[in-house]
């Protein structure tokens, strides 16, 4: 595990040759517990040795880290996300593909944008980590904003009067809704998963990772965040990674969800819904869980109904979901994908019309 006082003698290493007094003065940690540290950081490989003995130099390795606390006016005051990025991230991210670089610019200032407007937090807990090596075909960024303010699917349920925390994470992943309508447009965590190839929200007790169970995020095996928020529960830690040799740009993706022909949220044209968000530990037969599913659905004009993960729907959902919402909508096109044999045949039994 790496900690904040590792992430100061990184960004020394990057500022001056004479490392071990600087990095002592900034640090405030002894000499010995320093030189300590830089050793530890050169035989990892987040630092290069040159020269022998005494007259030791270092320079950045092929391996980046940064971590810092900090706090929520100080960001803001710092020029929020973008002032992050550009004093700290940015320079983790010389050498790396352009697309790679954008499209973490992109995800990076979009969660912790939304940290700045919407957490309520005093505190935050911000951090870069890219494991690559020279000799090793393609490696991973991972990037972190934790908070310790209300917790981001608490907001969202008492915004929408949820009686349920977890049917937030549903009405997370459609996009488009934002509890500060006047600044946002609830595009942030949609367009951010689609950037990149791992994101994880974690909040009292509660996961947002739409991957299948075998295909989540891991844990970040070079920080501890609970230890680093100290013990705090009630905030959001938002986690994310990046493949180094990615093929993916942002265009792709908002070419995908966006129409080039509008404007604002009308250019929002197309979301995936995962199904299976509302079952919430039964299966779907109800019509209340069918109208889960459909709501806000008229905000689009395609809707991707994914059923991965759904072992069996009811003749109730069935109906609410494909004949009473589709009547009442026709502007809005539903698109069921990812069905089970029995899902699908239930489609088939009690709404024929459905093409599947």
């Amino acid at each position: 595990m790496l900690d904040a006082n590792d992430a100061i003698i990184l960004a020394t290493a990057r500022d001056t040759a004479q490392l071990a007094s600087v990095a002592t003065e900034r640090t405030g940690l002894s000499r010995v517990a320093v030189s300590r540290r830089i050793k530890k950081l050169a035989d990892a490989g987040y630092l290069l040795r040159h020269g022998t003995g005494t007259r030791q130099t270092y320079s950045p390795g092929p391996l980046r880290f940064w971590l810092t606390h900090t706090t929520r006016e100080a960001v803001a005051q710092g020029g929020g996300e973008f002032g992050v990025w550009a004093q700290h991230l940015a320079p983790l991210m010389q050498g790396l593909p352009e697309n790679v670089v954008n499209l973490a610019n992109i995800a990076f200032t979009e969660m912790l944008n939304n940290a700045l407007d919407h957490s309520q937090a005093p505190h935050l807990l911000l951090g870069a980590h890219i494991a690559h090596r020279p000799e090793q075909p393609g490696g991973t960024l991972h990037m972190l904003v934790a908070d310790d303010g209300v917790g981001i699917f608490r907001q969202i349920a008492q915004a929408l009067n949820l009686f349920d925390d977890r049917l937030a994470l549903l009405e997370l992943a459609k996009g488009k809704f934002t509890t500060a309508a006047s600044g946002h447009s609830g595009m942030g965590v949609f367009v951010s998963r689609r950037m990149l190839d791992g994101l994880d929200i974690t909040s009292r007790g509660l996961t947002f990772d739409l991957h299948p169970p075998h295909q989540t995020l891991p844990r970040f095996d070079w920080v501890d965040v609970l230890a680093e928020l100290k013990g705090a529960t009630q905030g959001t830690v938002v986690r994310m990674a990046l493949a180094l040799d990615t093929p993916r740009t942002a265009q792709d993706v908002y070419l995908r969800y966006f129409s080039p022909d509008e404007v604002g949220g009308d250019a929002f044209h197309t979301t995936e819904v995962p199904v299976r968000l509302a079952q919430l530990g039964s299966q779907l037969v109800s019509r209340s869980q069918g109208k889960w599913v459909v709501e806000r659905a008229t905000q689009f004009k395609t809707v991707v109904l994914d059923f991965e993960g759904v072992a069996m729907v009811g003749q109730g959902f069935v109906d609410e979901v494909f004949r009473v919402f589709a009547t009442a909508n026709p502007q809005v096109t539903l698109k069921p994908v990812n069905l089970s044999l029995p899902v699908a045949q239930a489609v088939e039994m009690f709404a024929p019309w459905v093409a599947i």
